[in-house]
């Protein structure tokens, strides 16, 4: 046996002294990617039963697979198909993660080193009792990624979207209300849950009823989160539910209304006692459709108050057709008035108006004698880009306002002929402290009407009751520019925002006649209480502007939020943005008592500061508005904060172009302050031994004595004040901000004869400097 092993071993190691034949060539290895800064997911296959299972491929942005991926979650959802008036439906199966967590399993998940990965599920899902697998049904994966780092670069996380049936054929139904598109008017992104979930399509799969609670299934969830704090009027539903490729089921809100969706915004109404509901009680959804048909639902209860009765907007159209500067007055009653005469300094506006209907015919009817309006006002300025006047002129024909006297006169006719009525207005001023000579400058001019209409929609006098306005609606906005020869062909200032970028998150309402388009303000948004508390009604402000003890001082911001859960159209309005407004929020006009008096006073170590960031100037309080910087805001609970949805860096969501570069601000005027303004003011109209009210707000008398660098004023809007999430008092504006602005030229509360408009930002924070600092392309 010894001898027999032995050959044999030496057999095994022998060398017959011959070549051996050519072994099988080898598999190279994959080439896969070394980094990635996006991932991208494709299913390969899926199939669903007690045991689970599918297998995926990962590339990076250049199509390359991704190996070594550790952070993984499958989320797997059943859509439920609605009968007897009930919705679609989605079911959560499992929600799954790799690692496991404290709140989900891993299954088993197997790399398989060329981009592509196999997964079996935990949990059997086919014993999950709210959703019975059948081939014929809808069901949803997503499958998320990201979190990690690939290469040298930490990749963002990412869903994605796999709907499918078990038999493999099209889906037969599916529940596709919004998505990210909806939702992008709106917010940058959506990253819930640390930034893991990044759709909607994963949102709607997770928070299901048999999942969540009845206040966090998804539909439920989405309203409540939304109302009080959305920035259109709540009732305009078209808001978010707007059509796009993804959104196949966007019409569900108005085709199929459900108990649960609609008590959601409207909970007043309580279905299961009846109480607040016209219909009684309501057990289940199969009735809901009788009565809330797709027309009913959508135009009747929802847009038609959303978009201020759209259809009736048309109905009247005040159309200038001139407007002019002249030196000397024409009118009578101006003629007697100081800068009347020619070579004076002053001119007055002449502006002409027509009264025309949704056909653009003219009435034939004088302005000031007609009366189905409510107001009907004109908002003047002159001085080009910058304008001239603190807060211009305007011309109220019809109002619900009073009249201050250089603010707002009495309006007077120079001549009525064929349907148009020209007024005169003014004196202007056409000289400026920095500005100089202004007469070859140019003025705008827009409106605010609102005329009054009977239930069936038809013109009917102001005067027949005092609710009769309420059936109105208000008119279409619009705005123009003017010189002394007449209205300019073309705009002469940059466009910086639009009303298709704002209305993009307030709403928009489309004339029908021309297509233009304007942004739809829910008024509600800012002033809340002035239509639901008597005593509010009135003032400039809604709140902070009572003196409830008697005490001789306004009270402290009221601490009022009482948005209702519907859009009502007395509480919409269009407008065109911007330039609409910068007639009086311009340079020139400073800052309100209600903000002294409430918020930032003489004294305080940062009083011309707070004063900066609480300027009316356009440029300026939009941007401090959106960041809840201004004084007023920044409270728990005050009505005037503003949640803003986007991120602030992003400049573009608004701004048109690259109108957001600092060196459009170069050679700008400085915003003006009064920093001794009315402090012995308490609130009562000192021309007016009746008035005890202590509501008023007169912020005409205001005159300013100091001014601040126009540069540094924008910047310090959003930059002037800390995240509120960093836990510091947002009271407080940052003083290493103004130090830093002041180092590089800019003046805070100078006087005229100090200020040298030498700011030197755009040296450094050059548009592309921006760009990059604020993450833009």
């Amino acid at each position: 046996m010894a001898t027999m092993l032995a050959l044999a071993l030496a057999g095994c190691s022998g060398d017959d002294g011959k070549d051996g034949q050519d072994g099988a060539p080898g598999t190279p290895a994959p080439i896969v990617a070394d980094g990635a800064q996006s991932l991208s997911v494709q299913i390969d296959s899926i199939s669903v039963a007690a045991e689970s299972s599918l297998t995926f491929h990962v590339t990076n942005e250049n199509d390359l697979p991704v190996v070594g991926l550790n952070k993984f979650g499958f989320v797997l959802a059943g859509l439920e198909q609605g009968s007897n008036g009930d919705a679609n439906n989605w079911k959560l199966l499992s929600s799954e993660s790799c690692p496991s967590s404290k709140y989900a399993q891993c299954g088993t998940i197997t790399d398989h080193n060329n981009g592509s990965y196999s997964y079996r599920f935990d949990k059997d899902v086919s014993a999950v009792t709210a959703f019975a697998l059948a081939d014929d049904k809808t069901l949803r994966l997503s499958l998320r990624t990201g979190g990690e780092t690939v290469g040298n670069s930490e990749v963002a996380y990412a869903n994605a979207i796999h709907d499918f049936r078990l038999d493999g054929n099209a889906l037969s139904y599916s529940k596709n209300v919004v998505n990210a598109s909806n939702c992008a008017s709106c917010h940058d992104s959506i990253a819930m849950h640390g930034g893991k979930y990044t759709e909607v399509e994963t949102c709607v799969a997770c928070h299901a009823d048999n999942k969540v609670s009845a206040e966090a299934v998804f539909p439920t969830l989405a309203h409540k989160v939304h109302i009080g704090v959305i920035s259109a009027p709540v009732g305009g539903c078209d808001n978010c539910h707007s059509a796009n490729e993804a959104a196949t089921d966007f019409e569900n809100w108005k085709q199929v209304p459900t108990l649960a969706t609609c008590s959601s915004c409207h909970s007043d109404v309580d279905f299961a006692t009846g109480a607040g509901h016209v219909g009684g009680k309501q057990p289940d959804n199969g009735n809901c459709q009788s009565c809330h048909n797709d027309n009913y639902t959508s135009v009747e209860s929802h847009l038609a108050t959303y978009q201020g009765q759209t259809d009736r907007r048309e109905n009247v159209h005040l159309t200038v057709t001139d407007a002019k500067m002249v030196d000397v007055a024409q009118a009578t009653e101006n003629q007697g008035k100081a800068g009347a005469g020619a070579d004076d300094g002053f001119g007055y506006v002449q502006l002409s108006v027509d009264i025309r209907d949704q056909a653009g015919t003219s009435m034939g009817l004088q302005l000031d004698k007609t009366d189905f309006f409510y107001y009907a006002e004109f908002y003047l300025n002159w001085g080009g880009r910058d304008l001239a006047m603190e807060r211009g002129k305007v011309l109220r024909v019809f109002t619900n306002k009073e009249n201050y006297p250089g603010y707002v006169d009495d309006p007077i006719v120079l001549a009525y002929q064929n349907g148009v009525t020209t007024y005169e207005i003014g004196p202007f001023k056409l000289t400026d402290t920095f500005d100089g000579d202004l007469n070859d400058s140019y003025g705008l001019v827009n409106p605010r009407i609102w005329f009054c209409m009977d239930p069936d929609g038809e013109l009917e006098s102001c005067k027949e009751s005092a609710s009769v306005w309420g059936q109105g609606a208000a008119g279409f906005n619009w705005q123009h520019y003017f010189d002394r020869d007449g209205l300019l062909a073309e705009r002469p200032r940059t466009q910086v925002v639009s009303n298709e970028k704002c209305g993009s998150c307030h709403g928009t309402t489309t004339r029908d006649s021309d297509g233009m388009v304007q942004m739809t303000l829910n008024c509600r948004s800012c002033h809340p209480v002035t239509k639901t508390e008597p005593e509010y009604f009135g003032t400039t402000c809604a709140s902070g502007s009572v003196d409830h003890d008697g005490d001789g001082s306004l009270d402290e911001q009221i601490m009022l939020k009482n948005l209702m859960p519907r859009g009502e159209r007395d509480w919409t309005t269009a407008s065109n943005a911007a330039d609409e407004c910068m007639a009086c929020h311009n340079a020139n006009n400073p800052p309100t008592q209600v903000l002294r008096d409430a918020h930032t006073k003489q004294g305080d170590v940062d009083f011309v500061e707070q004063l900066t960031m609480s300027h009316p100037d356009q440029k300026v309080w939009i941007h401090a508005m959106h960041a809840n910087n201004r004084a007023n805001q920044g409270g728990e609970g005050w009505v005037r904060n503003v949640e803003y949805s986007a991120e602030l860096a992003n400049c573009s969501k608004c701004h048109e172009g690259d109108s957001f570069g600092a060196e459009t601000l170069i050679g700008r005027k400085p915003l003006a302050l009064d920093l001794d303004y009315m402090d012995s003011y308490d609130g009562l109209d000192p021309a007016d031994g009746k008035d005890t009210s202590g509501n008023k707000r007169y912020a005409v008398d205001a005159k300013a004595d100091a001014y601040v660098s126009p540069t540094a004023a924008v910047c310090l809007s959003c930059h002037g004040k800390r995240a509120a999430t960093n836990g510091e008092d947002r009271k407080q504006v940052r003083a290493e901000v103004v130090a830093h602005m002041k180092q590089n030229g800019a003046q805070f509360g100078v006087t005229e004869g100090e200020y040298n408009g030498q700011e030197s930002c755009a040296v450094c924070h050059s548009l592309d400097n921006i760009k990059t600092v604020h993450g833009l392309k």
